[in-house]
């Protein structure tokens, strides 16, 4: 069996269509939705054009619908580890817990409490602090250390009681950039208290492999727009924790414990076009390590092998520019030493408003946003203007050492 030690890069970056419109721009606001792999497109004009009816029932073009849709809900309990009834595929990780927060509520009463952070992105604050004034529960607010935008697992601790109920928590900022300990907030958690733990994935998900179970949480979600994927999100939920809370499904689908957390019918060709990613995914590993017997889980991890050195290579260039620039504040880790440093990264110069740093760098070909970026509690915390907010930079593994070379060389002439 033949193998490429290293990202072969040019391969990788031909999965991408978008990526040869124009040589001219460097797209690095991969953390607000990635480009989507060629067999993530194929799939989805395939369905359109040819299997455009209802699923699931007895005549041809609608039984291989249906089994086009079930590809990709196998093909992602196998990837991510789970029972098919433990996963959900719905519109947005948002969305997902907008349903999930239904779904909790009921089992919720006055006297209880719940953790959330100030770190998280909205989709993880938001519909929690509304079930908690539903239902009369106390909210404790796990804040971040205000010089770096990092959690303290220690002020967790004080937190937790006897009556708390859910912790939520994300696994990566989408503005800090840094990995969260999960499973060892997960352990302590359960010694101190009762409590079951969600995590918000988003972040996390485009540069590592996401394992619920190896976590030991409850519950997970990710966006699959952000991982190369439709405009889907992934939400997994433990088969025993499912099984107590309230179905949000038509009620005639109770029984089926995979409708549970998707309060309508799924949008079709989305769905199927979710076993697109893992068809790219397929399609890389072969390229570099030629056919094999290894399952799909394990091919995700031979992958990450590859991508995780190149994208903490491109990830420390660009960290490295910015610590050499003294007006500049860096949120979250200054390096990516330990393996929890991802190649999202906000900065903010603290003479200069950073929609007029990003303004420039636009100029000069640079795709890069910023703003809150829906984590508006965390930037208002750390004090500053949420609509100003931070200059954010994020790579991927298909972002080329050649691109950041260029979006270095934008930093310098802009920040100079």
């Amino acid at each position: 069996m033949s193998t490429i030690m290293e990202l072969d890069t040019v391969f990788t970056r031909s999965q991408f269509p978008q990526l040869s419109d124009n040589s001219d721009f460097v797209f690095c606001a991969n953390a607000g939705g990635s480009h989507v792999a060629r067999q993530v497109g194929e799939i989805f004009d395939r369905y359109n054009h040819h299997l455009r009816v209802q699923p699931y029932s007895g005549y041809s073009p609608s039984i291989e619908a249906g089994q086009a849709m079930d590809r990709a809900l196998d093909g992602w309990s196998e990837a991510l580890d789970v029972s098919r009834d433990e996963l959900t595929i719905g519109p947005s990780t948002s969305m997902n817990t907008y349903v999930l927060a239904q779904a909790i509520g009921p089992d919720l009463h006055p006297g209880d409490q719940i953790i959330i952070t100030n770190q998280d992105h909205e989709s993880n604050r938001g519909v929690w602090l509304r079930m908690a004034r539903q239902r009369g529960v106390e909210v404790r607010q796990w804040k971040v250390e205000p010089d770096s935008g990092l959690l303290d697992p220690e002020a967790l601790k004080l937190l937790l009681t006897d009556r708390t109920r859910w912790v939520f928590v994300t696994h990566c900022s989408n503005l800090v950039g840094t990995v969260n300990p999960v499973e060892e907030y997960a352990e302590m958690i359960r010694a101190c208290s009762p409590a079951r733990v969600f995590v918000d994935g988003v972040s996390y998900a485009p540069h590592h492999v996401v394992a619920p179970k190896d976590l030991n949480v409850d519950g997970y979600a990710f966006s699959l727009y952000k991982v190369f994927g439709p405009h889907q999100g992934i939400l997994y939920l433990d088969r025993r924790i499912a099984d107590t809370l309230d179905p949000q499904c038509h009620d005639f689908n109770r029984e089926f414990a995979d409708k549970w957390f998707n309060a309508a019918g799924p949008l079709h060709a989305e769905v199927a076009a979710c076993a697109g990613v893992l068809d790219y995914f397929d399609d890389l590993h072969r390229h570099h390590f030629g056919e094999s017997g290894r399952n799909l889980r394990e091919k995700i991890d031979a992958l990450h092998s590859l991508t995780r050195p190149h994208e903490d290579a491109l990830t420390s260039s660009l960290l490295e520019c910015l610590a050499g620039i003294p007006e500049v504040r860096i949120l979250g880790k200054p390096d990516t030493r330990g393996g929890d440093r991802v190649s999202t990264i906000a900065f903010r110069h603290i003479h200069r408003r950073s929609a007029d740093i990003c303004s420039a760098l636009q100029n000069r070909g640079i795709g890069c946003e910023h703003g809150n970026f829906y984590a508006y509690r965390l930037v208002q915390d750390l004090d500053v203007d949420p609509e100003d907010g931070f200059v954010r930079i994020s790579l991927v593994h298909y972002t080329s050492v050649e691109e950041t070379g260029r979006i270095i060389g934008a930093i310098g002439e802009v920040l100079d």
